[in-house]
């Protein structure tokens, strides 16, 4: 089966669908585990897309996804794969989709990623007042 994704862009990409983890070829795409949504009426609405990642090798980054098991706990049932064997191509299709449905593991992933280190910047963090509609909590009291 195949399901087009539409990036950000507009651009559409279609993607095969696996429904179960298996023996993967070892070329490079971008992939994406998916909630499959109600087939073939989409009532319910779509497939949700809860992780999307690019690889340069579907065989060693699926054998044991670390994110598997969230997804599926979030009701993934498929994985959506586009091979793409140009790294920079994959990069650019990552983003598009990414931008266009920002899938919830992967904003997960991005924050839970410590910011490199640069040199001397401790000196710089000083620590802000928390402000929201306008007020300064730390004058309040």
């Amino acid at each position: 089966m195949i399901f087009s994704w539409q990036g950000a862009s507009g651009r559409w990409y279609e993607f095969d669908v696996a429904r179960s983890k298996r023996a993967w070829e070892p070329v490079g795409g971008v992939y994406m585990f998916v909630k499959p949504g109600d087939y073939p009426t989409m009532e319910a609405g779509g497939p949700i897309s809860l992780y999307i990642a690019q690889t340069a090798s579907f065989a060693e980054s699926l054998a044991r996804h670390d994110v598997w098991g969230a997804a599926q706990a979030l009701g993934a049932a498929e994985i959506h794969l586009m091979a793409i064997p140009d790294p920079r191509r994959r990069a650019e299709i990552e983003q598009d989709i990414y931008k266009s449905h920002t899938p919830i593991l992967s904003r997960q992933q991005a924050r839970a990623t410590p910011p490199p280190a640069v040199p001397g910047a401790a000196a710089l963090n000083v620590p802000q007042p928390f402000r929201a509609f306008g007020a300064d909590y730390r004058a309040a009291g």
